[in-house]
């Protein structure tokens, strides 16, 4: 017998195309479950980022809510600092004055600042006792301008006749006002302003 049969030969052809046909069927399973799995994990990926996204932009917003604390704590410094620098300026001026009243010079030095200074703290710690004026002037400079002897005695603790005396010295220099009833003492021209706290 011969395999000449077209029968058989269309049924081997049949059988080669049903295994073609299967074979391709396996391969197109194989690459859709293939596919399946990249479209999965380009959707994992893709919701990993936006995770990741949320993240980040939370992270910026705290960063430059960060930076904007710093950036007004910077201006609160530069702010002090002008305040600061106002301050000593105001001071220079006066030590300026008083170093050209002493020296007699029509140019301010630094030098003849640190002089005048030593001369007048040591005349007044050593020569005129002037202690207690200072004391009743600063403390009359302070919250209140008007004190009695009793308080001033207190807020210094210097004592009452060292207190008196320099009150009624105060008094006649027209620095000040005591009423002899009341004891009580009264500023009447502040040299500096009141702090403001």
């Amino acid at each position: 017998m011969s395999n000449d049969d077209p029968d058989e030969e269309i049924l081997g052809k049949l059988e080669g195309a049903l295994d073609l046909v299967f074979n391709a069927e396996s391969s197109m399973k194989g690459l859709f479950d293939g596919l399946i799995n990249i479209i999965n994990n380009t959707k994992n990926n893709f919701i990993a980022l936006g995770h990741q996204k949320k993240i980040l932009e939370d992270q910026k917003i705290e960063l430059e809510e960060k930076a904007k604390e710093q950036e007004q704590e910077i201006s609160g410094l530069t702010n002090d600092q002008m305040i600061l620098l106002k301050e000593y300026e105001s001071v220079k001026e006066e030590l300026e004055k008083i170093t050209l009243m002493a020296s007699g010079e029509n140019e301010f030095r630094i030098e003849d600042m640190r002089a005048t200074l030593s001369i007048y703290r040591i005349l007044l710690e050593e020569i005129y006792s002037s202690q207690p004026h200072f004391k009743v002037l600063f403390l009359l400079h302070g919250a209140t301008d008007e004190m009695s002897i009793d308080q001033l005695k207190g807020a210094s603790g210097i004592g009452g006749i060292a207190i008196l005396r320099a009150v009624h010295e105060l008094h006649r220099a027209d620095l000040i006002k005591f009423d002899e009833d009341t004891h009580v003492v009264k500023l009447i021209k502040r040299f500096f302003p009141k702090k403001i706290k």
